[in-house]
């Protein structure tokens, strides 16, 4: 029996505007028509503030209460491109108008956080990272996070049997307590191994309310200490905000396996609380050999408060359960 707990985060983000500065605008596709639902994303570049929203029937989308500085905006919705704005700057108690206006799809526009840890367009990033985000992993059934990074660039993911079987990822050749793995940029590391690192954890964790994974070949030391030589892991979840949603997935197959996941996320109280939960579990009865079963629970969740322009508290938690029964085969014969 194996048990993860991620402690409960609470950090107070502190901006250096005093007043709230606002962003509106009308999300359009190709044609000049409104696009409702679209999920739309606004991050700091100082990485001090960040929230996210859905535009509405008429394809309006809104910021308030953020503090002064430049931004990133990121937009998208389904069969259309993501649009990416790089050139945001807000005034303190001042309002701006910006309409995004999205491309079919094509051309993929990601904002990445792992390489220098504050938000970047992937132009600026001088060291190569591939980012897997939600769809990409949903669109190839992607349950746990070694499945989703396995076909990065540079990537090799070892299992050394079926599932829950002891898994590695190593990035440029190097050794797998090489390449640290992230939650939110915060380091996950298994305690009772040698070096420390997340190689005894990596077969338990599963794809939860994640929003996408950046994958940075080379060395991040610098900035994320030591396992980090041969590159970086980054699992980012869901910030929430926007109208309320939510998804079920339930799935069976061979050596009676069972897997699901339910995920719900949005904001209430006007804006000013923005959450998003998901649970995923997977079950093997059987598994190879018709006696060896599996059992993996993972939960991720997080709740921001935005108590004033200038002040948010942000909690995280992110809990697993798993359970592997280990055998002693092959059988071994005495001598004649």
């Amino acid at each position: 029996m194996k048990i993860i707990l991620g402690a409960l985060l609470l950090s107070a983000v502190m901006a250096n505007a005093d007043s709230g500065a606002s962003i509106s605008g009308v999300v359009k596709d190709p044609k000049g028509d409104p696009i409702p639902g679209a999920a739309v994303t606004i991050v700091s570049r100082t990485g001090s503030a960040g929230s996210a929203t859905t535009s509405s029937a008429t394809g309006v989308y809104r910021f308030d209460g953020l503090p002064s500085g430049d931004y990133l905006i990121r937009a998208e919705a389904p069969g259309f491109a993501p649009f990416l704005a790089e050139d945001i700057h807000l005034s303190a108690d001042a309002g701006l108008t910006r309409d995004l206006m999205l491309q079919l799809a094509g051309v993929h526009e990601q904002i990445v956080v792992t390489a220098s840890s504050t938000p970047q367009a992937p132009a600026e990033v001088s060291k190569a990272v591939t980012v897997i985000d939600n769809s990409q992993a949903e669109t190839r059934d992607n349950f746990v996070i070694s499945d989703a990074v396995d076909l990065a660039p540079g990537v090799r993911v070892q299992q050394l049997g079926g599932p829950g079987a002891f898994t590695t990822i190593q990035i440029r050749g190097l050794r797998d307590e090489d390449t640290a793995v992230l939650v939110d940029g915060l380091r996950l590391r298994d305690a009772s191994a040698t070096q420390a690192d997340a190689s005894g954890l990596i077969e338990d964790l599963l794809f939860t309310n994640v929003n996408r994974i950046e994958v940075m070949s080379g060395s991040g030391s610098s900035l994320y200490g030591t396992n980090a030589i041969g590159g970086i892991v980054n699992v980012i979840t869901d910030e929430g905000g926007g109208r309320t949603r939510g998804s079920v997935l339930l799935e069976g197959g061979s050596l009676g396996t069972m897997r699901g996941r339910a995920k719900i996320a949005g904001e209430t109280d006007g804006g000013r609380i923005l959450y998003s939960l998901g649970v995923t579990e997977t079950d093997v009865t059987s598994g190879l050999g018709g006696d060896q079963p599996f059992r993996d629970t993972n939960a991720q969740g997080r709740v921001t408060f935005r108590l004033s322009p200038s002040i948010r508290l942000v909690a995280r938690i992110f809990a697993g359960n798993s359970f592997i029964k280990v055998q002693g085969e092959p059988d071994i014969i005495g001598n004649a």
